[in-house]
């Protein structure tokens, strides 16, 4: 509720300082600043794209997305294709967790074994 009267405050504070200094700008800088905008809206209106500009574009997104939906959907996948689910059974095999687990220990029982 403070910050509404505050922001109000300053709004009226800014617009009231803003028309004294409109009112000190001399006439020939006014004519310029007049000419200056009037300028660069006409430039901004000549920038405008060309009216076929848009829909070519959004001609060419269509096409490249339907095309790559195609691609994908047609395109059957490798005989030889590993799935995830293969990797499972190894997961929920408690021992050969256990085993994976002292991997290093194993692997440092060999070492000393040819050492010895």
């Amino acid at each position: 509720m403070m910050q509404d009267k505050d922001e109000a405050a300053f709004l009226a504070q800014a617009k009231t300082t803003l028309d004294e200094a409109e009112g000190r700008v001399d006439d020939i800088t006014k004519a310029r600043l007049r000419t200056l905008r009037r300028e660069a809206v006409a430039a901004r209106r000549e920038r405008h794209r060309p009216a076929w500009l848009l829909p070519a574009a959004g001609l060419a997104t269509a096409a490249t997305v339907a095309t790559l939906a195609v691609t994908l959907w047609s395109v059957p996948p490798a005989p030889n294709e590993t799935l995830p689910l293969d990797d499972l059974a190894l997961l929920s095999d408690a021992e050969a967790l256990e085993f994976y687990e002292e991997l290093d220990f194993y692997l440092w029982l060999e070492h000393e074994q040819q050492a010895s």
